[in-house]
């Protein structure tokens, strides 16, 4: 699994990759991450290769990102 964050000033990108096989973790981190900041927007893509882009501002975008990196270390 691959979590990248990335801040352009006004808009922050959070982007998390992950194969099929972990797909059950992917979809725990996104769900734990858009619950503990709503106000962010998602876009989900792939299938083998699952791609989830989370976005929104700076503030918002980082504290989905330290979500997610929390949940992917349990």
């Amino acid at each position: 699994m691959k979590i990248e964050f990335h801040e352009d000033g006004f808009d922050a990108i959070a982007t998390i990759t992950s194969t099929v096989f972990e797909f059950r973790l992917h979809n725990r981190a996104v769900d734990t991450a858009l619950f503990l900041a709503p106000s962010v927007r998602t876009k989900r893509s792939g299938f083998f290769i699952l791609k989830t882009v989370i976005t929104g501002r700076p503030s918002h975008v980082l504290h989905a990102y330290t979500a997610i990196l929390a949940e992917v270390s349990r």
